[in-house]
């Protein structure tokens, strides 16, 4: 993916008259604060992790008895065919409301049904829609993420910026004939989040979204900005830190 230009600045400054004190009779050379300072970006992106879909039946009888039996009938496969498809119990959540229109009864039943293999979510889907008739209500899945993989690629982009940063800044120490030193500062400056992109969106797009277009509009991105500030030695110095 294409980065931001980082920013760099590399400072020798004089040292304050406290560490010239501390460092006695030092060099010219040595009396000097050698710094490099880089902002930088890094960017991760994740696929969702999950999917939701909900399965709508609908009955509508002079007799509640009646209601209650289409429902049930319809229900009681939905179920098998999740079992057959290996779908775990706990990932399926089933409500019941019944009401009264006119002189006849309503009875609804929704399950939720939790995914995390996309691959079977499709399955499920295809074979649900093929075989029940127009009295049940097949909604589109929805994708989503966890938490864990939230936490996760926000961890990668910052990550990602550090490494970044102090490439760039180890390409400037060799540019100046100078070795890297440790880490002095990183800090994280700026995060922005988004799901989706403009080559993702359904605005324009004639007909039904895709499976795949559901999966790339729920796509996560986040872009971090660093401020790192690592410290500048010799070359010689730094073959010493090394061993």
């Amino acid at each position: 993916m294409a980065q931001q230009p980082s920013q760099v600045f590399a400072s020798f400054s004089p040292q304050t008259d406290e560490v010239k004190q501390a460092t006695g009779g030092a060099s010219k050379a040595q009396k000097l604060l050698r710094e490099i300072q880089v902002s930088s970006t890094g960017e991760a992106a994740r696929a969702p992790d999950r999917a939701t879909v909900r399965v709508v039946v609908t009955s509508t009888k002079e007799a509640i008895a009646d209601a209650k039996a289409s429902t049930t009938r319809r229900l009681d496969y939905i179920i098998q065919t999740l079992h057959s498809h290996n779908v775990k119990e706990g990932d399926v959540t089933i409500s019941k409301f019944i009401q009264r229109v006119d002189s006849l009864y309503c009875m609804e039943a929704e399950v939720t049904v939790v995914f995390v293999d996309f691959t079977k979510c499709q399955s499920v889907c295809n074979f649900l829609t093929e075989k029940l008739d127009e009295s049940v209500r097949l909604h589109p899945p929805h994708f989503y993420h966890s938490v864990h993989s939230l936490e996760a690629v926000r961890r990668q982009a910052c990550l990602s910026a550090v490494q970044n940063a102090r490439q760039k800044a180890l390409e400037v120490a060799r540019l100046l004939r100078q070795a890297l030193g440790r880490p002095l500062t990183i800090r994280e400056e700026e995060t922005s989040e988004c799901e989706g992109s403009s080559r993702d969106s359904s605005n324009g797009h004639e007909g039904p979204i895709t499976f795949q277009q559901r999966i790339a509009n729920a796509t996560f991105t986040v872009t971090t900005k660093v401020f790192t500030q690592f410290e500048l030695v010799s070359r010689e110095k730094g073959k010493q830190l090394k061993s």
